[in-house]
């Protein structure tokens, strides 16, 4: 059973140990060596909370620890180097990543708290990431009531309230209005003054100041309830530079103040709507005299006639358009083409009077030149490897002899 200095005291940054194992070990997607020491600093990842990162020396020797993991009560270091068995060595936590998670465990149970307390809803769910932090909660909250809350957690952070770590007795357990019991024997009990008592194995700040800001990201309906995503501290203040950055930049744009910049977009969506819908009953008219043209000059396919073409001006949706006015016309069955990116889109299509099976083509050009599409027998779309006009014609006239 390995010891946790970090239990009691989430800031201890390093330690002395002795290094009881070390055996080559994947974990979590990483390779490298499992070290045991007889006690650690290094929080394993547990109860949402990820694990900590830093080093280990023992005389000459430095190896990085990339994970932490916690097994059969033992705490294991997968490091990126081996060492010796018995040996007494140095740990070092990378206290900024660490801190990083102590704001942001300790604004979860602020948020969590206050949540039950105003909402009477629980999390059901709670997740630490490298680029958002997330909540599930056991019932729906509006983005409005989400901005109260968030006001609400920031008062509390603000009063910079102390948060105790214990483990109570049965007699002190039995009188603590736990929001949530974990069901193990000796339990571990994070307070944070008049707003939320837990059962809870992850590090915290000393006093909720430390905190500094947390902010409500999103708010989603998530299985029946809700997932809320936040951040906490220096990531908040980021986050919150980087939207009020890109806000001046929009109305620097529209020529509008921040409160306009809405109504604004909102206008040009509308506007944009309107000449997107302009523009495509002028390329129906226009598909439709192409059609005709194309159509009167189309080249023998077995008892149909054909007409192939390429155009690398259309859009793939504008290809399904096109081919809809060919399809007007008697005994036409079209292939058409246009490159997207580094695909070949493409659209066949076929009158009704034609013998034509548009499927069985579908299938022959993918198979010819590896491509992957399907449809009916009025319309097959699909991507092919970009290739030349010249080896689309062969393999379209191939389909008929």
């Amino acid at each position: 059973m390995t010891k946790k200095l970090f239990d009691l005291d989430s800031y201890i940054t390093c330690c002395d140990a002795q290094v009881l194992s070390c055996q080559p070990a994947k974990k979590n997607g990483i390779s490298g060596f499992a070290v045991e020491l007889d006690q650690t600093c290094f929080f394993p990842e547990g109860g949402g909370q990820p694990a900590d990162t830093g080093s280990i020396r023992v005389g000459d020797t430095s190896v990085q620890v990339l994970y932490t993991y916690e097994q059969d009560e033992r705490i294991f270091h997968l490091c990126d180097g081996e060492l010796a068995v018995g040996a007494a060595a140095h740990a070092v936590l990378n206290f900024e990543g660490r801190f990083a998670n102590m704001q942001i465990h300790s604004g979860e149970h602020i948020l969590s708290g206050t949540i039950l307390r105003v909402f009477g809803l629980h999390n059901v769910g709670f997740h630490m990431g490298h680029e958002i932090n997330t909540i599930d909660l056991d019932g729906e909250i509006s983005p409005e009531q989400a901005h109260q809350l968030e006001a609400q957690v920031n008062d509390i952070i603000c009063q910079n309230r102390p948060v105790f770590v214990s483990y109570p007795n049965p007699q002190e357990l039995a009188q603590i209005p736990l929001r949530k019991k974990p069901e193990v024997d000796h339990l571990r009990v994070v307070v944070i003054e008049d707003c939320d008592w837990c059962g809870c194995c992850g590090t915290h700040v000393a006093r909720t100041g430390e905190i500094g800001f947390l902010r409500i990201t999103d708010v989603q309906r998530y299985k029946g309830g809700t997932r809320m995503s936040f951040l906490c501290g220096r990531a908040a203040v980021e986050d919150a530079f980087v939207r009020c950055q890109s806000l001046k930049q929009i109305c620097a744009s529209l020529s509008c103040k921040p409160q306009e910049a809405l109504a604004n977009v909102e206008k040009l969506k509308a506007e944009l709507s309107e000449k997107k819908q302009a523009l495509a009953a002028k390329n129906k008219q226009l598909f439709s005299l192409m059609a005709e043209q194309l159509a009167a000059q189309a080249e023998p396919f077995g008892s149909d006639r054909l007409v192939l073409l390429r155009d690398d001006s259309l859009s793939a949706d504008e290809l399904k358009v096109f081919a809809a006015q060919l399809s007007h016309h008697p005994g036409i069955v079209g292939a058409l083409f246009t490159r997207q990116g580094d695909t070949l889109s493409y659209a066949l299509c076929r009158c009704a009077d034609t013998a034509c099976d548009l499927r069985a083509l579908n299938q022959h050009l993918g198979k010819t030149l590896s491509g992957k599409g399907g449809g009916n027998q009025e319309l097959c779309c699909g991507r092919l490897p970009i290739c030349e006009e010249a080896e689309l014609r062969s393999c379209i006239l191939s389909f008929v002899g």
